[in-house]
């Protein structure tokens, strides 16, 4: 009698907290702006593609509201500067506590010249 395999679950990997102190339901950008007024925000990771597990690990992320995240022209997905204006933000973050050299170690760019 030929048995099954056991499906294995896969393991969900800690992220870990964010370096950007943000209030429960605060978009990060929104913030910037002065604007307190969207409540619904999702979790944006700074640095993505081949960069995504170093914002996971290191709390290189950020709550973003819709408008900023992922829809219209001021969404981070579709608007350069907006992006720059994070991984920026995220740089100096990183850097109040680690070395500019570690930065580069993981993230392979320079934001802040």
């Amino acid at each position: 009698m030929i048995y099954p395999k056991p499906q294995r679950k896969k393991k969900r990997k800690q992220h870990g907290k964010s370096i950007f102190p943000q209030a429960a339901g605060t978009c990060y950008l929104c913030m910037r702006q002065g604007d307190y007024s969207r409540k619904y925000t999702e979790v944006h990771h700074i640095f993505d593609g081949p960069n995504r597990h170093i914002s996971e690990e290191q709390g290189l992320t950020v709550r973003l509201c819709l408008k900023h995240h992922r829809e219209g022209k001021d969404a981070v997905h579709n608007n350069a500067e907006n992006m720059r204006i994070l991984q920026r933000d995220a740089q100096e973050k990183y850097e109040m506590t680690h070395s500019r050299e570690e930065f580069m170690s993981l993230i392979g760019k320079n934001y802040l010249d």
